[in-house]
């Protein structure tokens, strides 16, 4: 996986439907002079991505990096589950958010859309951010105009930029270890995806923030300063692309069975999301995204500590083994000078 395709990989699993409509965006950036926490929540975004990547690229994708937790990686394991189940569940309420009088045929129809993609793995998940992201992002650039970056208005001193950038992570973080194993330069696909997610929530909050208080207190922020059929399109593909991503992890896990038993989990684990997104977009952002990024950020942090912790001990196993085959079984070149201590005697069989 080159470059920008590693960049639209990662992008198109944060832009769904929180993002696009600005729910997210509001709910964690609220308070005003929003910029600065926001650059600062992209750069950490960019440390945590690269660090998911390199761990997936180190042991083998999202299966091996668990392995390091030993008996705990049944919890993490569950955790993550959890997690894409959350986030699945707020991007089916955005597309039922998008035309409630469909409700709940646009969930449905995301559903079986999905399905279609995850069948064919990381490879069905590339191709589609591949050609849906720049409609995305060009979209947005279109319908923002009339940028605000002050809101006066008093907001919680709480530095919950800490909490977005974790939230969105581990969302990602299963998907990201597995890409991680083929992604050629990660840190340059970590980057741009960083800046790109930048840009386009400056666009996104100072086009709701220049709205004013009629936008900003809206279930969809931006669809509501971007009112038109077209941007509706537009988050409708952005929230499938966030959808496909979130529900690899437990769509994923139901591979472990086989025939009828797969296609069985596989439903429940379809209806398991489509129920959770009966609680609705704003309660999901209101209440359970900023549990995910708590939950982000502590298991990052518990990643870069294992790591360490395997890593030292791992040093010391394969130290120990290079020392062994340099003992006495290494091929060295052979010279002339050497010949004259070679025995001349040879062995002859016996009758």
């Amino acid at each position: 996986m080159g470059v920008l395709r590693g960049a639209f990989f990662i992008v198109g699993g944060t832009i769904g439907a929180g993002f696009i409509t600005g729910a997210e965006l509001v709910r964690f950036f609220g308070a005003d002079r929003f910029m600065l926490p926001l650059v600062c929540s992209c750069a950490l975004f960019f440390v945590l991505t690269y660090l998911f990547l390199r761990l997936g690229r180190k042991y083998g994708g999202y299966d091996g990096v668990l392995e390091i937790f030993g008996r705990g990686a049944v919890a993490v394991k569950g955790a993550f589950l959890l997690c894409s189940f959350i986030s699945s569940a707020g991007m089916l309420a955005g597309l039922d958010l998008l035309c409630p009088e469909w409700t709940p045929l646009l969930s449905m129809l995301g559903l079986a859309g999905s399905c279609f993609f995850l069948e064919k793995g990381m490879d069905g998940i590339s191709k589609l951010n591949l050609v849906l992201v720049p409609i995305l992002l060009g979209s947005v650039l279109f319908y923002a105009r009339d940028l605000s970056f002050f809101y006066p208005r008093t907001g919680s001193k709480f530095p919950w930029w800490l909490f977005y950038a974790g939230m969105n992570v581990f969302f990602l973080a299963p998907v990201l270890m597995d890409a991680g194993r083929d992604m050629r330069r990660p840190i340059c696909s970590s980057f741009f995806a960083a800046f790109i997610v930048c840009i386009a929530a400056v666009c996104v909050l100072g086009s709701v923030y220049r709205a004013g208080a009629n936008a900003l207190h809206a279930d969809m922020p931006f669809l509501k300063v971007a009112d038109g059929k077209v941007f509706s399109v537009a988050v409708g593909l952005a929230i499938m692309t966030s959808l496909v991503s979130s529900l690899y992890t437990p769509y994923s896990a139901c591979n472990v069975f086989s025939g009828k038993k797969k296609t069985a989990a596989k439903g429940i684990t379809l209806l398991a999301a489509f129920c959770l997104s009966r609680i609705g977009l704003s309660g999901i952002v209101e209440f359970l995204y900023p549990f995910i990024g708590g939950a982000g950020l502590f298991f990052s942090v518990l990643c870069i500590l294992y790591d360490q912790l395997f890593e030292q001990h791992d040093e010391k196993v394969h130290s120990r083994r290079q020392n062994a085959e340099d003992a006495g079984r290494a091929h060295h070149q052979i010279e002339l000078k050497h010949l004259s201590a070679v025995h001349d005697e040879v062995s002859e069989p016996r009758p």
